[in-house]
């Protein structure tokens, strides 16, 4: 461990210990951390996850287990408990145990850690804007990265550059472009109804618009396919379902249906990407198949944490790469925790699905639950040809969202029109 390591665990242990909020808005804003890493006695660690356990164990000696009791009343608690069992257990049925391990601590051990810190710290409508406005900082600096490197090329990996050198797709401070648009899609999504329905002054309401349109075009820049139709159908969506914008929407849908059957080149591109009949779409049917075959042979366990890749091998023809997971949320689930876990994952998308529906519509309409109900189903439409959880930035952003309804059903609020402030950060 470095001596800037050292120094900074110990100043957020500080800020921690003084003011717990504050370091929850900064882990928020800080999800990218974990591409920081380090190792304490050989195991390996990201500033990241030592945030989140510092900020864990500092919440243990302030409130010990009082919190315990109404955690077992949590909406939650029953999937909760069934992932945490589950994906304890696939660490032994995997071939890999000690990168099983490390697997979860950072999908799933630390992002429950932060859910239950987040749902017991974070109380009143000031602290969930901070929260939106905490993640919204993260995609502006991912952005502008972005941006930047886009037009100068910095530390973008070879295979993303074009033949004479310029950048093909960019990657911000990722290893590789679709971590872009699995990260900046749902708080797009997120932003898109903190705007649409809050009554903010007008510099916050611009800033809100800034990081959707800078985030929009980085998942462009970065050519995330699955991302950009993920958002755009979501905005769809919405605008079918808001009273104002319905009329153009069934507008512009109408135009759409025109241009698909009368525009050749429209025609052709749609139903090369629907049917996955490009490159792309080619390795991924593959990768189905192939993931499909070796499920069929371990349909109970599955391959074990971190288990796919060796599980795979033996079904996986010698074409291309071996990925690390199968590229779709219910395979992706299965493989990694087995029958029973994928199960508890759906149980847990269930309940949020039906709780925010039923929320919205008898808490006059609750714009804060139809938000959440947006990203969700987001995540899934993504989720159907990629894997937008099993990463450390990623599972903890997942748990955030599940965390935001919690919280809402608390507070029992009129939804999004009421967060009417701009960023309250100095009062956490």
């Amino acid at each position: 461990m470095t001596p800037l390591i050292i120094i900074f665990c110990f100043l957020f242990y500080f800020l921690t210990s003084k003011k717990q909020k504050l370091s929850i808005y900064l882990i928020a804003a800080l999800l990218p951390s974990y591409l920081i890493r380090f190792t304490v006695f050989n195991i390996p660690f990201t500033v990241l996850e030592i945030m989140i356990l510092i900020s864990f164990l500092v919440f243990l000696i302030k409130f010990k287990l009082s919190w315990w009791k109404n955690f077992k009343t949590n909406t939650f608690f029953g999937p909760l408990m069934a992932i945490s069992i589950f994906s304890s257990i696939s660490i032994f049925t995997s071939p890999n145990f000690l990168s099983a391990a490390g697997i979860w601590k950072a999908y799933f051990l630390e992002p429950i850690l932060f859910y239950i810190i987040f749902i017991n710290i974070i109380k009143t409508k000031s602290d969930l804007k901070n929260i939106f406005w905490a993640l919204g900082i993260s995609a502006l600096y991912l952005s502008i990265i972005a941006f930047w490197q886009y037009f100068s090329g910095w530390n973008v990996p070879l295979a993303f550059l074009k033949a004479d050198g310029s950048v093909d797709r960019v990657v911000s401070i990722f290893g590789y472009p679709n971590a872009l648009g699995l990260y900046l899609s749902p708080i797009i999504i997120l932003f898109t109804g903190f705007l649409w329905w809050s009554k903010d002054k007008k510099l916050f309401q611009v800033l809100k618009i800034i990081i959707i349109l800078l985030s929009f075009i980085t998942i462009i820049l970065a050519q995330s396919e699955a991302a950009i139709l993920s958002v755009l159908g979501i905005w769809f969506l919405w605008g079918l379902i808001n009273k104002k914008t319905r009329y153009y929407f069934f507008g512009l849908i109408t135009i759409a249906i025109l241009s698909f059957i009368f525009i050749p080149a429209i025609h052709n591109y749609l139903i090369e990407k629907i049917l996955l009949q490009d490159y792309s779409g080619f390795i991924r049917r593959l990768i189905w198949s192939e993931s499909w075959h070796m499920l069929k042979d371990n349909w109970f366990w599955g391959a074990g944490l971190a288990g796919y890749q060796t599980k795979i091998a033996a079904y996986h023809l010698p074409t291309f790469e071996i990925f690390l997971y199968p590229h779709n949320f219910i395979l992706n689930f299965w493989s990694e925790l087995g029958i029973l876990g994928l199960l508890s994952f759906i149980w847990l998308f269930i309940k949020f699905i039906v709780n925010n529906i039923t929320s919205y519509w008898t808490n006059n309409h609750n714009l804060l639950n139809l938000t959440m109900l947006m990203i969700i189903i987001q995540l899934l439409i993504h989720g159907l040809v990629d894997a937008p959880y099993l990463k450390n930035d990623l599972s903890i952003l997942f748990w955030l969202i599940i965390g935001i309804y919690t919280i809402n059903k608390n507070i029992n609020y009129d939804g999004m029109a009421e967060l009417v402030e701009g960023p309250a950060l100095a009062r956490g």
